[in-house]
């Protein structure tokens, strides 16, 4: 039988300058450490997520009967595979941020032994398989398995935002966690790069977890990045202008996004139909008095077959009715007028965020 590796056991890392520069560019290729280990010392009972490179799983540790996710990477380049797993080590030990357990890389041919065995029940037993697509194996992908603790809980915050029983406290009180994770992650030098309500578990006593790391990257200053990140309502406008030297602003942006639809009760705020949609949505909101200087300090091209005739910003305050006057103030509306601003240099920051009167 072929061998699984197991990545050296997971600690708290403090990453030197020039580790951050190897995987920091998307187009470096480097190598992990991997000692001997097995797949088969977790066993999985039901799939929870599926993505494009990607099936995420609940189960457990066959030793001791531990519960944790699975998330099952199937041709995906090992350079992206690895720098998800390093930032994960980095990440290990922060609060509200999911935490890696073990790391295995194999092939696929044996991935799919455990993957295809079937799914265990409560009770030990075999239900009938799952119908998996399978992903086809290029040359440079790897099969891999992350492992991460178990967290009580499938809720996410889109599931809160769309049942919308929520108070401004709540509110208050989520967004607080997110800055705070995202604020710890900024300070490593890592970026999210796909904030969304999906992302952002949380359990019974309110508590978040921000999970799928898969997109995130360090950041360095002046380094050009690729702008294929994220969802696109919570996009930032550099993303959409292709400017490719953006920062941790982008993650904020996303926030801003989520935090406005909780306090309007909106969904999405800017509801674009595609990418350059989602642009002429954030000029109308935002306006053009601001916008061609932006433009001309970033040395960037706006590529638009029509500019919204928009020379204001929004009054967030017209948005405030009877279903939302009890989540709306005047801190909160502060807020969102400091994150949503097009140069990203201006905009608010996550450590500023969390010294912000709305969470005082």
């Amino acid at each position: 039988m072929i061998s699984f590796f197991l990545f050296l056991p997971i600690q708290i890392l403090a990453f030197t300058y020039e580790q951050q520069q190897q995987l920091i560019s998307d187009e470096v290729d480097f190598y992990l450490d991997y000692n001997s280990g097995n797949i088969f010392d977790y066993a999985f009972t039901e799939m929870i997520g599926q993505g494009a490179f990607s099936e995420v799983y609940l189960g457990y540790r066959v030793e001791d009967q531990e519960p944790v996710v699975l998330k099952h990477i199937k041709g995906s380049k090992e350079r992206v595979v690895n720098r998800e797993i390093q930032i994960l080590k980095a990440l290990q030990g922060l609060p509200n941020i999911v935490q890696i357990i073990d790391a295995i890389k194999g092939d696929e041919e044996e991935s799919d032994d455990f993957f295809d065995f079937g799914v265990v029940d409560n009770q030990n037993q075999e239900t009938p398989q799952m119908e998996i697509k399978k992903q086809s194996h290029k040359e440079g992908h790897i099969e891999a398995t992350i492992i991460f603790a178990y967290q009580n809980t499938t809720r996410c915050l889109d599931d809160i935002r769309k049942y919308g029983n929520y108070s401004l406290k709540q509110v208050k009180n989520y967004f607080k966690q997110i800055f705070t994770a995202l604020n710890k992650a900024h300070e490593l030098h890592i970026m999210h790069r796909d904030i969304k309500g999906s992302n952002v578990l949380v359990d019974d006593n309110d508590n978040i977890i921000l999970i799928d790391w898969g997109l995130s990257q360090f950041y360095d200053d002046g380094t050009h990045q690729s702008t294929k990140m994220g969802t696109r309502y919570y996009k930032a406008p550099e993303l959409l202008l292709k400017y490719k030297q953006y920062d941790y602003s982008i993650d904020i942006w996303a926030v801003g996004c989520m935090l406005a639809d909780f306090i309007f009760k909106t969904h999405p705020l800017l509801p674009g139909k595609d990418n350059e949609d989602q642009l002429k949505k954030i000029i109308s909101m935002l306006g053009t008095n601001d916008l061609y200087e932006y433009l001309n300090k970033y040395q960037i091209e706006l590529d638009l077959d029509e500019i919204p005739q928009v020379q204001n910003r929004v009054d967030f305050t017209k948005l405030v009715n009877i279903k939302n006057q009890n989540l709306v103030s005047k801190e909160g509306i502060d807020l969102l007028e400091k994150i949503f601003i097009y140069d990203h240099k201006l905009r608010i920051n996550a450590s500023q965020a969390l010294e912000h009167a709305f969470f005082l």
